[in-house]
């Protein structure tokens, strides 16, 4: 089965348009989308940390994932309340959510988070800095 296409905006943070231009030539973000915008009134003051720590976490959710965003504000407030029962199926709910909007640390791997340090590993490994010398 292939592998699903990044999101533009993900492609573009993560550094994937940059690694692989040819994939991702011709490739537009679609129009219209919408920020994110502020989280749903109903939800709780835990899930509403929740959803902020999200949105500082990950810079290309949009609109299009607010649903998915509040579930996993749902199940992480849960899992953080003591009195709560987080079991195994609520755990891999969350994780599967969190797969979903690219916020588990294989995706989180793949974001470029703007640092201007090079790898020392780059050298021996192809990276970004490879064949540069020092």
């Amino acid at each position: 089965m292939a592998r699903p296409r990044l999101p533009v905006a993900k492609a573009a943070t993560g550094g994937a348009a940059v690694k692989n231009p040819g994939r991702h030539a011709g490739r537009k973000k679609p129009k219209g989308t919408r920020v994110l915008g502020e989280p749903y009134k109903t939800m709780t003051a835990a899930q509403k940390r929740a959803w902020a720590e999200f949105e500082r976490e990950m810079p290309w959710l949009n609109a299009s994932h607010r649903v998915l965003l509040r579930l996993a504000c749902f199940w992480t407030a849960k899992m953080d309340d003591p009195e709560a029962d987080f079991g195994v199926s609520a755990t891999q709910a969350l994780s599967s959510i969190l797969s979903k909007l690219g916020a588990t640390p294989v995706d989180e791997s793949k974001v470029s988070h703007g640092t201007d340090e090079d790898d020392p590993d780059d050298e021996f490994f192809g990276g970004a800095g490879a064949g540069r010398s020092h």
